[in-house]
């Protein structure tokens, strides 16, 4: 039995999630970028985990992407501190949560294939591996060393039905039919999704020739350091490489460092683009992994 106890976290919690997070991958977690925003989030519960002393000593995040899809991410401990179990007792109460409600199908995160402590936690639980994808990343150059993209088509584009209608078609799509990256979160496809998170906020960039669009860039800037590419679609290499052309300088103008991509390599022709243009892996191929928990072992909660 153990003598934590689960509140909601709150932004007087801020300094002391820094405390946590601040040595955590090497410095640069992004909860920090983004612990505002869970604290607003009514949808979802940002659960903490509290000692006897009343210390937070851990939280984690449970995010409602649609009104049947929960996504679960944000696990964090403090490193220094002994208490156990903290992990196993924050996703056995908002597992718990999702037992009240019905509509619920499915439950799912994403981490990096190395992160052992969460994958061997999570396993135990009754996750297991649904589909195995690869980050990517390329590094963008100094700002006295930018090449100039003189005559790039590359632009916000506005036109809901054009975009919607491209998507039909779309390789990626049919490829990530589990959902489209937003940043570390894998997103069920809707057109209002698209509408609404990307057309909207003009990180919808396309190519048009001859009054079509020819290449697609959907993208988000979530951590501040990395323009992270959502969806890359196009129609053949020339237009893949002017796109790409156009979302480096955009980037860099942006003051990002890299520009970065998971890819499905079911979709065999933008993973070989990729890669003939040297974006690279961390540490390995098949390195994000999603996780599903069957929603029959809610029953068992």
């Amino acid at each position: 039995m153990t003598d934590l106890k689960i509140r909601k976290i709150t932004l007087k919690d801020k300094p002391r999630m820094l405390e946590i997070v601040k040595n955590i991958w090497e410095g640069n977690d992004y909860m920090p970028l983004v612990f505002d925003s869970w604290v607003k989030d009514k949808k979802g519960e940002f659960a903490g985990a509290i000692d006897q002393k009343g210390k937070l000593v851990g939280f984690e995040k449970l995010t409602m992407l649609s009104d049947s899809d929960a996504w679960i991410e944000g696990l964090r401990k403090d490193l220094k501190m002994k208490v156990k179990g903290v992990g196993r007792f924050l996703s056995e109460h908002l597992l718990t949560k999702l037992t009240k409600d019905p509509k619920v199908k499915t439950i799912r995160f994403a981490t990096y294939f190395h992160n052992v402590e969460s994958i061997g936690l999570f396993t135990k639980m009754g996750f297991r591996v649904f589909e195995k994808r690869n980050h990517k990343y390329l590094s963008l150059p100094k700002r006295n060393l930018i090449p100039e993209y003189k005559g790039n088509r590359t632009k916000a584009d506005r036109n809901n039905k054009q975009v919607l209608d491209f998507l039909k078609k779309s390789n990626w799509i049919r490829a990530n039919k589990t959902g489209i990256c937003f940043s570390w979160v894998v997103r069920p496809y809707t057109d209002e999704m698209i509408v609404k998170d990307y057309i909207e906020k003009k990180r919808c960039l396309t190519i048009r020739e001859g009054g079509k669009i020819r290449a697609m860039c959907l993208y988000t800037i979530r951590e501040k350091e990395d323009f992270f590419i959502s969806l890359f679609e196009a129609e053949n290499e020339k237009y893949f490489k002017e796109l790409l052309q156009g979302v480096k300088k955009l980037a860099y103008k942006g003051g990002q460092q890299a520009l970065c991509v998971v890819i499905n390599k079911k979709d065999k022709i933008s993973y070989n683009e990729f890669k003939k243009n040297r974006f690279k892996s961390w540490e390995g191929e098949n390195d994000f992994l999603i996780f599903d928990y069957p929603v029959k072992l809610l029953e068992k909660l």
